[in-house]
């Protein structure tokens, strides 16, 4: 296991993948939605 020795660090990281997967995550649902109403008229 990685031992978690300065609380910060990790704690930076984890907020900061997540905010990224939450973005890319809301990126692509969005990019579907968008496919899905208006793929017939594309």
């Amino acid at each position: 296991m990685i031992e978690e020795d300065e609380p910060s660090g990790p704690l930076a990281a984890v907020r900061a993948r997540a905010g990224v997967i939450v973005g890319v995550v809301g990126l692509v649902a969005w990019l579907a939605l968008l496919w899905f109403m208006f793929g017939d008229v594309l």
